[in-house]
């Protein structure tokens, strides 16, 4: 509750502009709408040191080059069947097709060119 009320408590007001009101309040509604979009999450482990990404070279590798920590979670069960948990996984949102997306409309190119004009 107390994150709720801080911007009253601090004097803050927040205001926003027509059609700005209906933004998702929580994690599991952004979600759900990233998703709807159809947008591409590319997920990449990580260290849970944050020392590296597994990506490209690397995604074969079960330590860390760095703190040499393990890749993924010991679990009770070693069975082949069950997936490896890695530590840590980074949400990659990439920039071209949301670019693309942005261009197609005219609408939005349309602002996408400002600097160009002014």
């Amino acid at each position: 509750m107390y994150h709720k009320n801080l911007p009253r408590r601090a004097g803050l007001t927040l205001k926003f502009e027509d059609g700005l009101d209906n933004l998702p309040r929580d994690y599991y509604s952004t979600k759900k709408l990233i998703e709807d979009l159809g947008l591409p999450v590319e997920k990449i482990d990580a260290c849970k040191n944050g020392c590296m990404l597994y990506w490209k070279n690397a995604v074969d590798l079960e330590y860390c080059k760095f703190c040499e920590d393990a890749r993924y979670k010991l679990t009770q069960e070693r069975d082949s069947r069950h997936k490896k948990s890695p530590y840590a996984v980074l949400n990659y949102l990439p920039l071209t097709p949301r670019l693309h997306r942005l261009y197609a409309s005219r609408a939005t190119a349309e602002h996408m060119t400002w600097h160009a004009t002014y």
